[in-house]
């Protein structure tokens, strides 16, 4: 994904079925990002399923994003760790949502 100091170039994707279309920006907008960034996420994966290796720059966002979030969760949860597991809180919360 494009940092501040890259500049943005142009990629024209030309769509000719509007339901795709339609479907790609209420997919963009279910997740609060731009169509533009949307399809980058998609083209990025498919050239990684493809083999293609990402960018240096981006491999080193990545390994910062995660560094990040490793020392927000140091700092949130100090090292404890929930007694119970989290795929059992959401199924019992899955559950309940139903029960009338």
């Amino acid at each position: 994904m494009p940092t501040k100091n890259m500049r943005s170039v142009r990629l024209n994707i030309y769509i000719n079925d509007p339901t795709i279309r339609r479907q790609v920006k209420t997919a963009a907008a279910k997740q609060d990002i731009s169509v533009s960034e949307y399809c980058l996420r998609a083209i990025t994966v498919q050239l990684m399923k493809d083999g293609e290796k990402p960018p240096k720059e981006e491999s080193n966002l990545l390994k910062a994003a995660i560094e990040k979030a490793h020392r927000f969760q140091a700092e949130t949860f100090g090292g404890r760790v929930f007694s119970i597991s989290s795929a059992d809180l959401i199924t019992e919360a899955r559950e309940n949502r139903n029960i009338p």
